[in-house]
C-alpha cells in the first residue's frame, strides 16, 4: 500500500483524528485505490449497455437512433388492400321490430278473466283478458250523448236552412246554428277516440285482444288484480317467425362491416351453421361494452329458434376500395392510442395516433391517421418505443 502513508500524512498533518476513524479513512482510501482499476475497465461494457436499451421518444414523439441500428427497423410505404376476411361476434336472438306486441290497461280497473297463459297461440282479435273499468262505462255515453247532441243540432240547421228559403229565417241564427253544429262534430271525434282505447262493448267491461297473431311471451294478469292507466304490461304477445339475430360488434370494427354482407350464425341448439345478411347497423355505441347492434336477417331457417339464444356470427368483411393497411406488427398500443411510427428521415421517426379496424390476414385496415406513401415502420417499432405494447 504504498499510496496509503502519504494520504495517511495528509490527513494527520491537516486535520487530527482519533485513531479509530483515522483507521477507517485509511482503509476506505485502500478500497478506492484497489477499485479504480474495475471502475475503468468496466466504463465501456456499461456504455455498451445503454446504448442497447430502445431510445425514449420525446415529449412530441419523435425519436432519432444511431445510424448503426438503422439495421434494426423495417420501413415500407402504406397501400390500400383488397383482403377480405371474417369478423367474429356474439350474438343472440331477438323479435324483429313490430313483432312484439305489449297490452295494458287503458283506463283504471280490476281484472276480471283472464283468457289465456304464457304459451298460448293466438291470432289477431282474440280476447286476452277482461276488465272492469268504471270510467268505461262513462266513455261510451258519452259518445252515445255527443251523437244525440249532434243530430239534434243538424235538424236545427235544416230548419234555419228552409226558413230562409222562404224568406222569413235570420242568416246570424243560421251561422250560429252552423257554429253549434261544428263544436258538436269535435265533442264527437274526442269521444270517439277515447272509445277506440277502450274497444267495444257495454257498461264497465274491457276487453284486452290480441293486436297480432303470436305466441304469448309473458302474462302478469291475475284474477281480482287491480291495475292503473297506463301501468306495466299484463300481457306480451311475440310473433315467432320473426326473428333476426343481433351481433355486438366494437366500434373500431363498425367501419369495416357493410349492409347486405353475408353471415354465417352458429347457435349451440342448432347442427348447422345458419345463413344471412346484414340488414342495419346500429348508430349508438353502448357506453360499457363500446359496442354497437349489427341486425343480421336469416336467409336460411333452422328449427326450434327462439328469442334469447345465444351464439356467435361471422360476418364477412372487405376493407372499402382504397382503404389503407399495415402490417399488425407496425401498429402498437401506448397506453389508451394506437400509434405507428413514421419515417421522417433515415434515422428520424414521429409517433402518430391511428385508428385501426380488425386484423384482417395478418394486416390492418388504417381508418385515419396515415395518409397513402406515408413511410411506416412496419418492424423493429418495439425498438422505438419500449413502454408500448404491440397490437397483436
Amino acid at each position: 500500500m504504498p499510496r496509503v502513508a502519504p494520504l495517511a500524512a495528509g490527513l494527520a498533518l491537516k486535520t487530527p483524528m482519533r485513531p479509530r476513524t483515522l483507521i477507517r479513512s485509511l482503509l476506505a482510501a485502500a478500497s478506492m485505490a484497489a477499485a479504480a482499476p474495475m471502475l475503468t475497465g468496466c466504463s465501456p461494457a456499461s456504455a455498451t449497455t445503454s446504448d442497447r436499451e430502445p431510445p425514449e421518444p420525446t415529449p412530441d414523439g419523435v425519436v432519432r437512433i444511431p445510424e448503426t441500428s438503422r439495421q434494426f427497423v423495417t420501413v415500407e410505404p402504406a397501400a390500400g388492400g383488397s383482403e377480405s376476411g371474417t369478423l367474429r361476434a356474439p350474438a343472440h336472438v331477438e323479435f324483429k321490430d313490430g313483432a312484439i306486441a305489449q297490452l295494458g290497461a287503458p283506463l283504471e280497473g280490476r281484472v276480471v278473466k283472464v283468457h289465456v297463459r304464457t304459451g298460448d297461440v293466438v291470432r289477431p282479435g282474440e280476447p286476452l283478458v277482461t276488465l272492469d273499468c268504471p270510467e268505461a262505462a262513462a266513455v261510451r255515453a258519452a259518445v252515445d250523448t255527443a251523437g244525440a247532441s249532434l243530430r239534434e243540432a243538424k235538424a236545427a240547421l235544416d230548419r234555419e236552412h228552409r226558413m230562409l228559403e222562404q224568406g222569413v229565417g235570420i242568416e246570424r241564427e243560421k251561422l250560429a246554428a252552423e257554429t253549434k253544429v261544428s263544436e258538436i262534430e269535435a265533442e264527437l271525434s274526442r269521444a270517439q277516440a277515447h272509445l277506440q282505447f277502450v274497444g267495444a262493448g257495454t257498461g264497465t267491461a274491457v276487453v284486452l285482444r290480441a293486436p297480432i297473431a303470436g305466441t304469448v311471451i309473458n302474462r302478469k294478469a291475475t284474477e281480482g288484480l287491480a291495475v292503473p292507466q297506463g301501468g306495466d304490461p299484463l300481457v306480451e304477445i311475440g310473433d315467432p317467425s320473426t326473428l333476426w339475430v343481433v351481433a355486438d360488434v366494437f366500434e373500431r370494427d363498425l367501419p369495416l362491416v357493410r349492409a347486405n354482407a353475408v353471415v354465417h350464425v352458429e347457435l349451440p341448439s342448432q347442427q348447422q351453421t345458419l345463413d344471412g345478411k346484414v340488414v342495419s347497423i346500429g348508430t349508438v355505441v353502448a357506453t360499457g361494452s363500446r359496442t354497437a347492434p349489427v341486425r343480421i336477417g336469416l336467409t336460411s331457417s333452422g328449427k326450434l329458434i327462439h328469442p334469447g339464444m345465444y351464439g356467435r356470427a361471422d360476418i364477412a368483411l372487405a376493407p372499402a376500395d382504397g382503404a389503407l393497411t399495415l402490417p399488425t406488427e407496425a401498429v402498437l398500443v401506448k397506453g389508451k392510442d394506437t400509434v405507428v411510427y413514421v419515417e421522417k428521415n433515415p434515422t428520424t421517426f414521429e409517433r402518430r395516433t391511428v385508428v385501426v379496424g380488425a386484423p384482417l390476414n395478418g394486416r390492418v385496415q388504417v381508418i385515419s391517421g396515415v395518409s397513402p406513401g406515408d413511410r411506416i415502420v412496419v418492424r423493429g417499432a418495439l425498438l422505438l418505443d419500449g413502454s408500448a405494447d404491440q397490437l397483436l
